[in-house]
């Protein structure tokens, strides 16, 4: 699955470029951190802040790139992360854009569920 870039996302993606180039520093706060699909950063950090350090969390995010999956056991740490074949091991359960579900809760760019 190919990640999509909404309008403004382009357009900030080009600003970011624009102003780059003319040699501007660009604070780490504006930067694009994760490049093949910047919302996902963002459900990583609600991730972060909603599951404790000591839980297993499953993340259903889309096979390519892996990247999806090693992002998600990088930028989670110390918490255990697993795959959907191992989702029965987890006490949370998390999935990247999809509409909220009746006993989900809403997260950013997704939904999470507690067991």
């Amino acid at each position: 699955m190919a990640a999509t870039l909404r309008p403004p996302d382009v357009a900030r993606r080009w600003s970011l470029l624009a102003r780059a180039l003319r040699g501007a520093s660009i604070p780490g706060t504006e930067r694009t951190r994760i490049w093949f699909d910047p919302a996902y950063a963002e459900f990583l950090e609600d991730l972060r802040r909603k599951v404790p350090p000591d839980a297993t969390v499953a993340v259903l995010v889309p096979r390519t790139p892996d990247t999806y999956a090693y992002l998600a056991v990088y930028e989670l740490a110390p918490r255990r992360v697993v795959d959907a074949g191992r989702s029965n091991e987890a006490g949370y359960v998390a999935t990247y854009r999809t509409e909220v579900a009746p006993k989900g809760d809403p997260i950013a760019q997704g939904t999470l569920w507690r067991r």
